[in-house]
């Protein structure tokens, strides 16, 4: 392990007020408050997900160019490590062939088991069938590896989220193949996978239409469906908005389609977040360069939708600086709703602005209402792009910083991770 640090007081926050499983490790208090971790090597560290243990653990997936936990195997490898609620280092293990493997997505099931997926350029798992092949492998909660997968076509396919289930995971993603025929569409299209505990395959079906369709976040629904989003350039349901349109879908655990929602402005908008809302219904979180919620405020702003348990619209958010804003992800926090993305100006207001590109925590109320914002980082890029709620309420993020945000920087980029403790705590 290269520049671990322990666990630290977070510090560079700016917070305002604005109206508007076997073998799992014992669970320990969460009496520590708020802790960050930088950690990296020479080359380039980057995270996209993290997911909370049922024992209140935090599992963190990133890829690594270096030799985090081990020497690079090649390229881009696979990095994926154990934090205890205290922020201690339990295990980390790095994986990887001569290509670029890549983890885009992590969740622990409720069992413990760890399921993370992605995009290869290689044979990860198997021989790869086209220009890149999606990933999913399953870990015991000691950091044991069950078994590897990798499947895709002659084409394109990446995988880009996971949401583990009781015995189980689906993995989602968007193809250029035709991984299943009978509901291939044509051109892109997003798609979504169900695997049991062992393995095996379930089903595959695409999502979209005849046009563009890229599949992105995932949710696990309370009944054991899944909720699917990202954008699409046509008719998914209703008529396209504009240059590019959000959708959200609901899939029975059948792999059958429950129902389709399609929300746009007149210009670009795209969600990649998504997780549980309250009363069974679901947020999705992204961006768009149009007046989706609001006059837009410059190049791009981040926004949250809110969605009713059948599909249709309760309530939309946009906030915005005048630069290049993003929200990666999104999830219900006990009365709260909580986002991470990345802000180029300044989102929380009293010159919080600390460099070229800030990490954003952004707290809402169950109506859509800011209650905090908090914007940190360094004078460098700094990205918030995963984001899990454990079962106390803490909040578990991760993202990537190229400053010194947590002592010196190690390389061209550096993983950032951390605890909030639950609001109230």
């Amino acid at each position: 392990m290269i520049g671990f640090r322990p666990a630290l007081a977070t510090v560079g926050i700016v917070a305002v007020a604005a109206a508007a499983c076997g073998g799992e490790p014992k669970p320990q208090s969460s009496a520590q408050s708020d802790w960050d971790i930088q950690d990296g090597t020479e080359m380039s560290d980057t995270s996209f997900g993290v997911s909370a243990a049922p024992n209140g653990d935090l599992i963190v997936a990133a890829v690594t160019e270096g030799s985090l936990a081990g020497d690079n195997q090649g390229r881009r490898d696979v990095y994926l490590a154990r934090y205890s609620p205290d922020g201690e280092l339990r295990w980390s293990r790095l994986t990887g062939g001569p290509q670029n493997d890549s983890p885009l997505g992590v969740s622990v099931a409720p069992d413990g088991s760890i399921y993370v997926g992605g995009v290869t350029d290689g044979d990860y798992a198997s021989p790869n069938r086209g220009s890149a092949d999606v990933w999913l492998a399953r870990y015991d909660a000691d950091g044991n590896e069950l078994w590897r997968k990798q499947f895709g076509r002659d084409m394109w396919d990446r995988g880009f989220d996971v949401a583990a289930f009781d015995r189980g995971a689906y993995v989602t993603g968007y193809t250029s193949s035709s991984l299943d025929p009978d509901t291939d569409l044509g051109g892109f299209d997003g798609f979504a996978a169900k695997f049991d505990a062992e393995g095996n395959q379930q089903w595959i079906r695409h999502i979209g239409t005849d046009a563009t369709d890229w599949g992105q976040g995932s949710a696990l629904a309370p009944d054991g469906g899944l909720y699917v989003t990202g954008y699409t350039e046509g008719d998914l349901s209703g008529s396209s908005a504009g240059d590019k349109d959000l959708f959200a879908v609901r899939l029975s655990a059948d792999g059958s389609l429950d129902w389709a929602t399609q929300l746009g402005s007149a210009a670009l908008d795209w969600t990649q977040g998504v997780g549980l809302g309250p009363d069974g219904g679901v947020l999705l979180a992204g961006s768009t360069e149009g007046d989706f919620a609001a006059e837009n405020a410059g190049e791009r702003d981040m926004i949250v939708v809110s969605l009713n348990a059948d599909g249709t619209e309760k309530w939309r958010w946009q906030a915005g600086t005048a630069g290049a804003d993003s929200a990666f992800e999104v999830r219900l926090a006990g009365e709260f709703i909580v986002v991470t993305g990345s802000v180029t100006g300044d989102l929380a207001g009293g010159n919080a602005a600390l460099g070229e590109r800030d990490a954003v925590l952004v707290w809402l109320d169950l109506a859509g209402n800011v209650v905090e914002i908090q914007q940190f980082g360094t004078d460098a890029v700094d990205d918030a792009t995963g984001l899990d709620v454990a079962a106390d309420g803490a909040v578990f993020w991760s993202g990537h910083t190229f400053g010194s945000f947590k002592g010196p920087g190690a390389g061209a980029a550096d993983l950032m991770f951390g605890r909030r403790a639950a609001r109230g705590e």
